[in-house]
């Protein structure tokens, strides 16, 4: 079993996913759009939960009402524009 990433690594992959889906300040994605990536993309979901927490402290995304969508702000936007996302 892989060790988990950090917590920080793991917000610019969660950063990543919205760029993905070419998320501008203001989208969502559904937790279901994160929940995927991160299953099949080598990381687990302690990882996505570390991430998401890390992001919410940084002011990076905001989680809706039950969890169940995530919007990107704009400085979780301005970062994802950053080298420190991953492909």
């Amino acid at each position: 079993m892989a060790a988990p990433h950090s917590a920080e690594d793991s917000a610019h992959y969660v950063l990543t996913i919205f760029k993905r889906h070419k998320c501008r300040t203001g989208s969502t994605l559904l937790a279901h759009n994160l929940q995927l990536p991160f299953s099949q993309d080598g990381w687990q979901a302690s990882d996505l939960a570390a991430g998401q927490q890390y992001a919410v402290e940084k002011g990076w995304i905001e989680i809706g009402k039950e969890e169940k969508f995530i919007k990107l702000l704009e400085a979780g936007y301005v970062e994802s524009e950053s080298e420190r996302t991953y492909a």
